[in-house]
Order: C-alpha cells, then structure tokens, then sequence
C-alpha cells in the first residue's frame, strides 16, 4: 500500500511539474542509477549493475533525444556531447566492470543538475532551454 502511495505521488509530481522541473527530476534518477550501479559492481552483482546501468542509459538517451538544437544553439550542442560522454563512460563501465569509469559521469551530471534545480526555483523560471 506504502508502495502504490509512493508510486502514485511520483506520478502526480511528474504529471504537475514544468519541463525544467522534469528535467531536474530525470538527473536526480540518472545520478542514482549511476550510483547504484556502482555499488553492484562493487559488491559484484551483474544483475544491479546491469539493470541501473541500463536505467542510466535510457534516461541519458532521452535527455539526448529530447534537445532541440535549432532553439538550444551552443547549449544543446554541448549537452548533446556530455550525454555522449556519459552513455560512452556507462558502456566502458560495464565493459570493463570499473566503477570508476561512473565517476566523471556522476560529477558532471551533478554539476549541470545543479544548474537545473536552481533555474527551476527560480519564480520566473522559463521553459527547458534547447528541449
């Protein structure tokens, strides 16, 4: 019952948030993903480390997918090569079974999700730039 509570909140939040806040919210999921990863494969379970890497690399892939690089200019493009960065660092980590290879992609996403969350508690926050 806690569990649907939960599920059913998360939905009423996606549902009511702007696109900058579902952008925030879509970091906040990648970065734990990354992190959990880590931990599987630190603790040697393939079957963590597969799933939250693959959770990581759909979401990665939809921020990529939704940019729009007409009205995003130089912004979209350097997102579009982070996202880049972060999906060849994700499929080197599992290749090579290397948390680490997870770092760069955390402390980057960490960083440009600040950005994000601070854009959206602004109270004239516009729409997501380039998406």
């Amino acid at each position: 019952m806690i569990q649907r509570a939960s599920q059913q909140y998360g939905e009423t939040q996606v549902q009511t948030a702007s696109s900058v806040q579902i952008i925030v919210l879509l970091y906040d999921c990648v970065i734990q993903s990354m992190k959990l990863a880590q931990e599987g494969i630190a603790a040697n379970n393939l079957h963590d480390k597969a799933r939250f890497l693959d959770r990581a690399l759909k979401i990665v892939g939809e921020l990529s997918a939704v940019l729009d690089m007409e009205q995003g200019g130089k912004i979209a493009v350097d997102l579009r090569r982070l996202y880049e960065y972060v999906q060849f660092e994700l499929l080197e980590a599992n290749q090579r079974h290397d948390s680490q290879r997870i770092d760069g992609p955390i402390r980057c996403l960490s960083t440009v999700g600040e950005a994000w969350q601070e854009l959206a508690g602004r109270k004239d926050a516009p729409q997501a730039v380039g998406v």
